[in-house]
């Protein structure tokens, strides 16, 4: 790994912590500091800025590594790999909710630690670059003049973007979590639940013209529906993307009278 790569020690016994600092040096980590409470971690993670903290559950002071770590994570994006020699259910399932890398039980074998810091980055570095690519297309969608809307399988609306809030003329809080008929309170919703069941059924999207009713206008609406699919191909969601052709098909109307005449 990088030298630049800097690590935070926090262990309440001064010769483990110390062991820890020997073997993070020989592979190659700079260790910026050894702390022994939660007190102190909490403020050297944030002083510090470490690319990783190895984490005791059990401190001296009130504040316990679990609890640091909460308190971490709240203000700093850092990984987090627990050393403890405490593996009960309630510890564990305590230390879930800070989302370590890992979670390893003492006394532990040198290469599964040096193993579980090189997962941790790596695992750590493709997470962030995940979040850069959500955070891209969630721009792209905020800035885009179509309507674009995910609905879950329970026909819960789960996001929109500004465009569609737009329209609507509601805040973000009015639609998120909110069922579909209670957000198009003017639609009939027969047509367009038939057409999401249809895509959570088939797997199939879906692309229909239909006209639609806002507060203060109706449009005629393009709308393509796809279905989002999770690791095991199972399809969690609906996205749909609606384009305005309210003047396109206002032309074509206008061509069919002039047939007729």
């Amino acid at each position: 790994m990088s030298q630049q790569s800097k690590i935070l020690v926090v262990e309440d016994e001064a010769l483990t912590g110390m062991e820890l600092q020997k073997k993070l040096v020989l592979w190659g980590y700079d260790v910026v500091d050894i702390v022994s409470s939660g007190e102190d971690a909490v403020k050297k993670a944030l002083e510090l800025e470490p690319d990783l903290i190895l984490m005791d559950i059990l401190l001296k002071g009130c504040m316990n590594g679990i609890d640091a770590a909460k308190i971490i994570r709240k203000n700093k994006e850092v990984p987090i790999i627990y050393l403890t020699a405490y593996c009960n259910s309630e510890t564990f399932q305590g230390a879930k909710i800070t989302q370590p890398q890992a979670y390893l039980i003492k006394p532990f074998d040198e290469n599964e630690l040096k193993f579980a810091i090189e997962m941790a980055f790596y695992g750590y570095k493709s997470q962030l670059k995940l979040k850069k690519s959500e955070e891209h297309y969630r721009i792209l969608a905020e800035n885009a003049q179509d309507m674009i809307f995910i609905i879950n399988k329970d026909l819960i609306v789960e996001y929109v973007n500004e465009s569609s809030l737009k329209y609507l003329k509601l805040k973000r809080e009015e639609v998120i979590g909110k069922p579909v008929q209670d957000v198009f309170r003017q639609q009939g919703f027969d047509g367009q639940v038939k057409s999401l069941q249809d895509v959570f059924k088939t797997g199939n999207s879906i692309r229909e013209k239909s006209s639609f009713i806002f507060p203060d206008c109706e449009l005629w609406l393009d709308t393509r529906l796809k279905p989002l699919k999770d690791d095991e191909g199972e399809i969690y969601a609906v996205m749909g993307i609606s384009r305005e052709i309210t003047e396109n098909n206002f032309q074509l109307n206008e061509k069919d009278k002039r047939k007729a005449i």
